[in-house]
Parts: C-alpha cells; sequence; structure tokens
C-alpha cells in the first residue's frame, strides 16, 4: 500500500482500475467477504482510490485537534487528492465515510464530479446517539471477541449473519483488542456533524443508497438527505443491514457504476 506524504501526516492508499478516479471512503469495520468484490466492480471501469484515515489502519495518527471532524477528514481527503495529482474526482462514500464525503463536496464542488452516499446519517439525533454511545459502552465493557460479535449484530443482518457463521466466529476469535477511547473520539465525531445545514448547497449529481434493515443509520436519514439535496436519487434497497458495500456488493456497484457514468 503506498504511502502519501502530506500535511498534518502520511495516508496510506492503495489504487486499481483505470477510467476516471473514483475515491472510495469507506468505514474501518468489515466482515468476512469484505469490500474486494465491490471494489473489483467498480475498477472495472473506473480508477479506484482506497485509503487509510488518519488515525486508523496503516495511516499516521491524528494529530490537529480537528482531525476527528468531518471537515478534518475532509481537508485529509484533499491533501490525497492533491498529492495524486488528482483535481477532480467522483466519490463513493459509506457509512462515516458519507459526513467526510459531504463536508468535502460542500466545501470544494468544483472538485466533485458525482457523490454517491450508502448508508448516511443527516444528524445525530436521539436514536443514533443511542446507538453510538451503546458500542462505546459496549467497547469499553466487553472483551474482543464479544465485541466483535456485538459489532457484527449491530452492522450485518440476520440471514448475512447465518449464512458466513463461521467466518464471523473465526474473525470474533482473532479480534484484536479495541481501542475504545479511539472508538469514542469517532463516534462522536459522528454525533457531532449535521449535514442538513450543507445538504442544499450541494451541486454534484448524488445517489443515496439506503436498507430497509440498517439498524444503526436507518433508512430515515436517507430519505432526508435525498429531500435536502437538490436532484438527489434514492436508491431504498429492501435488505442488507448497514454494510451494503458487502453485504449488497453486486447490486449496489451495478447501481453506482451506472450513476456515474450518467445513466441513472
Amino acid at each position: 500500500m503506498p504511502l502519501a506524504r502530506i500535511e498534518g501526516g502520511d495516508i496510506h492508499y492503495e489504487q486499481c482500475g483505470k477510467g476516471p478516479a473514483l475515491a472510495l471512503l469507506l468505514p474501518q469495520s468489515g466482515g468476512p467477504v469484505g469490500v474486494g468484490p465491490f471494489i473489483s466492480q467498480l475498477a472495472a471501469r473506473f480508477r479506484v482510490i482506497r485509503y487509510d484515515q488518519r488515525g486508523t489502519g496503516r495511516s499516521a495518527p491524528v494529530a490537529a485537534p480537528d482531525g476527528m471532524t468531518m471537515a478534518g477528514r475532509a481537508n485529509e481527503l484533499a491533501g490525497l487528492l492533491d498529492a495524486l495529482g488528482i483535481d477532480r474526482t467522483h466519490l463513493f462514500c459509506h457509512s462515516t465515510g458519507c459526513g467526510i464525503g459531504l463536508a468535502f463536496a460542500a466545501s470544494r464542488p468544483n472538485r466533485v464530479a458525482r457523490l454517491a452516499l450508502a448508508n448516511p446519517w443527516s444528524h445525530g439525533d436521539a436514536h443514533l446517539a443511542t446507538m453510538q454511545r451503546l458500542r462505546v459502552a459496549a467497547a469499553r465493557a466487553l472483551d474482543p471477541y464479544r465485541y466483535a460479535w456485538f459489532n457484527a449484530s449491530l452492522l450485518f443482518p440476520p440471514d448475512y449473519r447465518r449464512a458466513h457463521a463461521g467466518a464471523f466466529e473465526r474473525l470474533a476469535s482473532d479480534a484484536p483488542p479495541q481501542d475504545a477511547d479511539g472508538i469514542e473520539a469517532r463516534l462522536e465525531a459522528i454525533l457531532a456533524f449535521d449535514a442538513r445545514p450543507l445538504a442544499p448547497r450541494l451541486s454534484c449529481p448524488t445517489l443515496i443508497a439506503t436498507a430497509a434493515d440498517d439498524q444503526l443509520m436507518p433508512p430515515w436519514f436517507g430519505a432526508e438527505l435525498a429531500a435536502l439535496i437538490p436532484g438527489a436519487a434514492h436508491l431504498a434497497l429492501d435488505g442488507g443491514g448497514h454494510m451494503l458495500p458487502e453485504t449488497r456488493a453486486e447490486a449496489l456497484a451495478e447501481a453506482v457504476i451506472a450513476f456515474l457514468d450518467g445513466v441513472a
């Protein structure tokens, strides 16, 4: 994974495919299948850039006080794109990445061609605050094995967990100790972000994908953003939970490709 040396701390990234640039803003969480199949479909049509946010993976720790905010994360993305010589890109954003993508598109409209948001949130309402702080409490109270299963139960629907039960068990058995303080900082940054004032200012074509059974960021968030963002399209999937790029990889990739190509 190459290293981009930019102000504020180095960022690890990887690229695959050829074509128009498409930056992926993905969360740290993943399941037994991962997002590889989703990325492979996108890379058949686009130059796909994936990176580790600071404080995660092999990127540098978060140094600046604003490093955990969505605006601070948007600055990270700008620095990475500058280092790669990319002036304008498509964005695919999932979960936490949706806040980063929205902050980036609102502050740098000339740099975003099209914006796709999967499992977004619009603001830290009572439901999301309860769920995120429950995750923090679990991170502080549970051992790594039980915390991994707790997260899997929240992020993935039952039918997917059943189909991959053995793989989920292996992931939980091998889970490293969780960083409760880091988890709390990331989740509180999500709760502090309010996309509603930014959404009406977006000028790029936008696609929003939601899942009816998403327990963490239910589809009402996506519906609210679709109503606020001028001309936004809303893809309402009947299932897949919070991890659509893994659980509904083929359907989501097809919809995203058609949208980015201007077909849908």
